[in-house]
């Protein structure tokens, strides 16, 4: 079986968030499983070429799009996978993927239009001939629709992986014509939104089959509460969904081999995981290492339930805690955080990207909270708890899949509700009692260090869709 695998973005190469993480790690192990992957990702200004070995192979690739041409110089990598870089500067040599910290570049739809139709060009021109073409989010959605109503390729059937609902490509209306596709596109069953282009909708439309990154996700969706406007057409399409939950590589996130934490440990040295804690609050300033060390990773943005952490910021500089945010995002949020900065004695802050950082706070932290308004699936959860650090989440999405609250039988994190502050506060606390009671405190720590989050069981599950799913759609033009 051959698979062409299209993300906007892949780690190691370039990341702003999960979908990187799982684009990096999917391939990598359906490849283990005897399967050729061609993974394809644009060629980004941050990607470091030299140090990943990331060479061109004389390939050109023109799209005529918006009036003119644009060509597209091709890049690869063999490292299991063949993957493939397609580099325009005009288009991504940018100073970041999607946008500035003011807004979305306001071309993305050419953007990400020219480069999916760079991907079915190569994919034409080289005879890749793929049994699968499996794309991700908005970015690269247009594709399902390339491929079946502009190349005709009904043979070839197409996966499309929804990792956040709440992103879908919405530009005005002559999108259409900017991208070359017809207007008989532009009408409810197809790519038209509220008079406007939708890329997610055009994919959700064309694909094959639609997946999401956890089986409540994929619930949730269903509701106008967690649809974005979507609800109704994918309830339409609810035959081709399916809820599948992300993993990490345990072979990436690994506090035995992890080379930037303080002092690596496993489940049977959990005593070094202590050290990491003392490092971490010397390296940090903080004091007070019998406290819990409680710790925020991740976007500043609404839906990851920022709001719940600053309205709740004064009372949890009160409690017997010590709390370490590391992150970015959103203008407004960034600015509260940057103000807040050595306001509080037991409360660190950093601004940014700082994967070092990151990995050092998951080996050293006692809990990690998710307050999330929504979460698809969620990967932090499932890295802390391969740290042994347990997790206090709001009980929504892919956190519902995989953190069991204390309450019940076999449970192993906590656990709350309502996106409500008293309701935040009281699963902190929860914590606390918990951290007092060392014995089972200690249990849960080699617990969840034990639970089995691991991409493998996700690329089993994947290739069985793969090999299961139908050539039919139910696209009406």
């Amino acid at each position: 079986m051959k698979v062409v695998f299209v993300s906007s973005e892949i780690y190691p190469f370039a990341k702003t968030g999960g979908l990187a993480d799982i684009a990096g790690a999917l391939p990598v192990k359906i490849t283990k499983h005897g399967i050729r992957t061609f993974a394809f990702m644009p060629l980004y200004k941050t990607v470091d070429t030299e140090k990943f070995g990331i060479k061109p192979i004389n390939v050109k690739l023109d799209v005529y799009l918006n009036g003119r041409s644009y060509t597209f110089e091709v890049y690869k990598l063999i490292d299991g996978v063949s993957y493939f870089f397609l580099k325009n500067d005009e288009l991504f040599g940018r100073d970041y993927l999607y946008g500035t910290p003011e807004g979305d570049y306001p071309d993305n739809d050419v953007r990400f239009g020219a480069f999916s139709y760079a991907v079915m060009e190569f994919i034409k021109n080289e005879g890749l001939n793929p049994d699968i073409i499996h794309v991700n989010d908005w970015q690269t959605s247009l594709i399902p629709v390339l491929t079946y109503y502009k190349y005709g390729w009904h043979d070839v059937k197409t996966v499309l992986t929804i990792h956040n609902l709440a992103y879908q490509g919405i530009f005005d209306k002559y999108s259409i014509e900017r991208l070359n596709l017809g207007w008989d596109l532009f009408h409810m069953e197809a790519l038209e939104f509220y008079d406007k282009v939708n890329f997610l909708k055009g994919g959700i439309v064309f694909s094959t089959a639609v997946t999401t990154v956890s089986p409540t996700y994929a619930k949730e969706i269903l509701t106008p509460e967690y649809g974005y406007g979507l609800d109704g057409l994918l309830r339409k399409y609810e035959n081709k969904l399916f809820g599948i939950i992300n993993g990490i590589d345990y072979d990436v996130w690994n506090p035995e081999t992890d080379k930037h934490i303080y002092k690596n440990y496993c489940s049977f040295t959990l005593q070094n995981k202590d050290i990491n804690k003392e490092m971490f609050l010397k390296e940090t300033g903080l004091k007070d290492k019998s406290k819990p060390l409680f710790i925020f990773i991740g976007r500043f943005a609404k839906q990851k339930g920022i709001d719940l952490i600053i309205d709740s910021i004064d009372d949890l500089s009160k409690l017997p805690i010590n709390l370490a945010i590391l992150g970015s995002g959103d203008k407004g949020y960034n600015d509260f955080f940057e103000s807040i900065k050595g306001k509080y004695e037991n409360i660190f802050v950093k601004v940014g990207y700082d994967e070092p950082l990151s990995r050092k706070m998951y080996a050293s932290a006692d809990f990690l909270t998710m307050p999330s308004l929504f979460e698809p699936c969620g990967l932090n959860q499932m890295i802390a708890m391969r740290y042994g650090t347990l997790v206090v989440a709001r009980k929504t999405g892919g956190l519902n899949d995989t953190v069991k609250d204390i309450s019940e039988k076999d449970g192993y994190g906590i656990v709350f509700e309502k996106p409500e502050k008293h309701e935040f506060l009281n699963a902190i606390s929860r914590a606390v009692e918990l951290y007092k009671n060392k014995t089972t405190f200690e249990d849960l720590r080699k617990k969840v260090m034990e639970l089995d989050f691991s991409i493998e069981s996700t690329a089993a599950k994947y290739i069985k869709l793969y090999e299961n799913i139908k050539y039919s759609r139910e696209v009406k033009l």
